[in-house]
């Protein structure tokens, strides 16, 4: 799954975003691309819905791209 995460801007961003996942699922797999402002999530447990919380409840604003 991918989402572009606009207001993300730093390593600071990328950190809270990722730790926000892993609270949710520690097994699943991030990359976060600060640059191009998108975040992977590989995850077993999780679906769409549940990894766009976890980054909305760091305060940050997902959009999810098309697969």
């Amino acid at each position: 799954m991918e989402f572009k995460v606009a207001d993300m801007s730093c390593g600071g961003c990328a950190s809270a975003i990722s730790k926000a996942i892993a609270g949710l699922d520690p097994a699943a797999k991030v990359q976060i691309d600060v640059a191009a402002k998108t975040v992977k999530v590989e995850s077993s447990s999780l679906d769409q819905r549940q990894i766009a919380y976890a980054i909305e409840q760091a305060n940050f604003h997902p959009v999810v791209i098309a697969p």
